[in-house]
């Protein structure tokens, strides 16, 4: 089994991550497969994560320490109650699968601070979590997550709870293990077309997106 190596992410590693989730992430990951989304579709979305969640230590990356090749990615952006309501950036104008797309991810965010404890202010939110699928099933993502819970800088940062949108099912699965509660579901049979036809349908056992909340208890 090759040897992985662990580690926090930064600015300097953006070009890196950026490729590793174009050759993988967008082909791969549940909606980007059923949607068939392009470089150019996810480039915006890409390029604001990037923005949000390079800037502090809660990034994380792994590589195959045979080659120093990345194989999985965790980002991670610190949210507070105060910041401005979740938009989806622009871009060109949209196919109506990416339209739903961003439809979904709005509606999932929009209202979460209603969803949780009024005193929970700080809280950090996983944007991307993906393993590269010749990586996958040997723990790679649930040691990125243990990474990035460094107890020193969740108390440094004031991290009050974990929040994460899970648009795969094998993502659902991780983070229910993990003892994260689902506190949002937003299926997608809810975006048809005018022949009831869901604009997104995946092909695999997934069958809405997921909000998940888990309080930080040090």
């Amino acid at each position: 089994m090759d040897e992985l190596q662990i580690s926090i992410a930064d600015v300097q590693n953006r070009n890196e991550i950026r490729d590793f989730l174009m050759r993988h992430f967008l082909v791969e990951e549940t909606m980007n497969v059923a949607t068939k989304i392009t470089e150019d579709e996810f480039s915006p979305f890409a390029e604001h994560t990037f923005d949000t969640a390079l800037h502090t230590p809660f990034s994380i990356i792994c590589r195959n320490g045979e080659n120093g090749n990345i194989v999985g990615v965790a980002l991670n952006t610190v949210r507070r109650r105060d910041d401005p309501p979740y938009k989806i950036p622009p871009g060109k104008p949209k196919r109506r699968e990416i339209v739903t797309i961003d439809m979904i991810c709005e509606e999932i965010h929009n209202g979460l601070w209603e969803l949780i404890d009024p005193e929970i202010n700080t809280i950090l939110e996983l944007d991307i979590l993906n393993v590269a699928h010749s990586f996958q099933r040997r723990g790679i993502a649930g040691k990125m997550l243990d990474k990035r819970n460094s107890s020193e800088l969740l108390e440094e940062y004031g991290i009050q709870g974990f929040i994460c949108q899970a648009s795969s099912y094998a993502n659902q699965m991780l983070l229910t293990g993990r003892g994260y509660q689902e506190i949002k579901s937003i299926p997608f049979n809810q975006y048809t077309d005018d022949n009831g036809v869901p604009y997104i349908r995946p092909l695999d056992e997934t069958k809405s997106v997921k909000l998940f909340w888990k309080p930080y208890n040090p």
